[in-house]
């Protein structure tokens, strides 16, 4: 009976100690789903990125293209006016009068308080 417990106890201590010599699986499942986390947030930021420039462009050449009053929308010129041009540039760009380019501009204004 003595030699049973003392067989019993050697296994268990035996198991016990391989169970921390064991590599651990789900550790290194966390770390790859973490790189992969990673990873697709940095692609995800260079897309973003890459889609800024592109509607900058965008908006760059639809204002130099763009010609005619009724197909310029109020937040085209406030996008050209954040840009920096000035109301009479705006208005000389758009063939609009300035007194339009400065209420369009005040009901934007108002329109974010």
């Amino acid at each position: 009976m003595g030699w049973i417990i003392f067989i019993s106890f050697s296994i268990s201590a035996l198991l016990f100690i391989l169970s921390f010599i064991q590599k651990d699986r789900s550790k290194e499942l966390e770390k790859q789903v973490e790189n992969l986390s990673i990873q697709l947030m940095q692609e995800m930021y260079q897309v973003k990125q890459k889609m800024k420039v592109i509607e900058e462009e965008f908006v760059i050449s639809s204002n130099e293209t763009t010609t005619s009053p009724s197909t310029l929308t109020r937040d085209d010129i406030l996008s050209m006016y954040e840009e920096g041009y000035s109301i009479n540039d705006i208005a000389s760009m758009t063939n609009r009068h300035e007194d339009d380019i400065d209420s369009i501009l005040a009901n934007t204004a108002e329109g974010m308080k």
